[in-house]
Order: C-alpha cells, then sequence, then structure tokens
C-alpha cells in the first residue's frame, strides 16, 4: 500500500503547509493565465493565493488530522476557522518578514486571508443545511 510506504515525520508535516500554499500559488497563475484576460491586475495576481490559502490548507488540515486519528469529524468550527486566520496572519505576514528577506508583511493579505475563512464558514454552512 502507497500509504504504508509513506512515512509521515516532523519533517514532512512541517513542510506540508508550505508545499500547498505554493501549490495553490502556482495553480491559481496558471488558472488566472487561461481564463482571466487582464491578467495584470495586481489585485487579483497576487492576492488570490491568499483568498484560497484558508479555503484550501484548512479542509487539508481537518482530513490529514482524520487520515491521522486526531479528529473524528469533518465539520470545521468558527473558532478552528479563527485560529488558523489568526495563525496564518501572524507567521506570514508578522513573523516571517522579521526572519526572511524576501517575505513582506501586506495588510492586503490579511483582509484576503479573512474573505478566505468567511468564505469557508458560509460554504460550509450551506453544505451542513443541505446536508
Amino acid at each position: 500500500m502507497l500509504v504504508d510506504d509513506f512515512i509521515i515525520n516532523k519533517k514532512t508535516l512541517l513542510a506540508f503547509p508550505q508545499m500547498i500554499t505554493g501549490l495553490i500559488f502556482y495553480f491559481s497563475h496558471i488558472l488566472l493565465r487561461v481564463f482571466v484576460h487582464s491578467y495584470n491586475f495586481t489585485l487579483i495576481r497576487f492576492h488570490i493565493a491568499n483568498f484560497l490559502a484558508l479555503i484550501v490548507c484548512v479542509p487539508l488540515f481537518a482530513n490529514l488530522q482524520i487520515f491521522l486519528k486526531i479528529r473524528r469529524k469533518n465539520y470545521i468550527s468558527v473558532l478552528e476557522i479563527l485560529l488558523y486566520f489568526i495563525l496564518f496572519s501572524l507567521f506570514f505576514e508578522f513573523i516571517f518578514p522579521l526572519f526572511f528577506e524576501n517575505v513582506t508583511g501586506d495588510l492586503f493579505d490579511i483582509i484576503f486571508y479573512a474573505i478566505g475563512g468567511l468564505t469557508l464558514y458560509l460554504s460550509q454552512r450551506k453544505i451542513k443545511k443541505t446536508v
């Protein structure tokens, strides 16, 4: 089985969010080049990955926790989304710029994290009502 061959250790768990964020970033740029004719629109081009970060990463983290048998339910609470929003904002916009030269903190990034978290909450709430 493929899962048996994959070793999950602290290094792979720490690298997981960075890999996902990078994939979101490059995937969003590919989609923008294909579907958006005015791709040079800076607000969309640079902040789409921040919008998608919570929408994609939080459910992936929840499913990873289910896979590791840390979590039982797939539903993500408002408090959990808020915690991820705070963590993403703190790490990527305040802490990382202190340690890495090529990383800058931006208020627009925090706004797009919040919009993505709100979108995740509203979409999850709508799905829960229909089920």
